[in-house]
């Protein structure tokens, strides 16, 4: 009986640890601009520098951003400071989509460490990541935000 045991806790510790090292790392970046990195050419200052540290960009003007996990992006933007990249937000319209996004982001990363739903929001950690992907959606508008945000480059840091 006791070998029985033993042998089911080696098994499910074998188990977990094995879904625990297939969970996806935390995001490099977001889409082809990694943390860390100066604006590129495909983007259009929208802010000016405030105080030297922070700017905002977005996609140069006319270029549709591209679905995210093949769903519809109606706008995004891009954060930097003191010229490095450190976020990115896009904006998801309607209901169903929020619902699509939230299912393609917990196939990709699994559970939410975190989340809210009075506020409709969800929140993705990694444990030895200064990454977080933040989802939200609000109603009165039907639009869905999404956040990739590396918590230790944020300009107010």
């Amino acid at each position: 009986m006791r070998i029985n045991r033993r042998i089911v806790a080696i098994l499910g510790s074998f188990l977990l640890s094995t879904a625990v090292a297939g969970a996806a790392p935390a995001p490099k970046g977001f889409r082809d601009l990694t943390w860390g990195a100066s604006p590129g050419k495909h983007m259009t200052s929208v802010s000016a520098p405030i105080g030297g540290d922070s700017a905002m960009y977005k996609p140069t003007r006319g270029r549709t951003p591209s679905p995210l996990f093949q769903v519809p992006v109606a706008e995004e933007e891009y954060s930097f400071s003191k010229g490095r990249f450190f976020s990115a937000s896009a904006w998801i319209d309607g209901k169903e989509n929020f619902a699509r996004i939230r299912a393609a982001l917990i196939k990709a990363y699994g559970q939410p460490a975190a989340a809210d739903e009075r506020k409709n929001l969800r929140i993705w950690k990694w444990p030895d990541s200064t990454v977080e992907i933040r989802l939200s959606y609000d109603d009165k508008f039907s639009r869905a935000t999404i956040a990739y945000i590396n918590t230790s480059m944020e300009a107010s840091k």
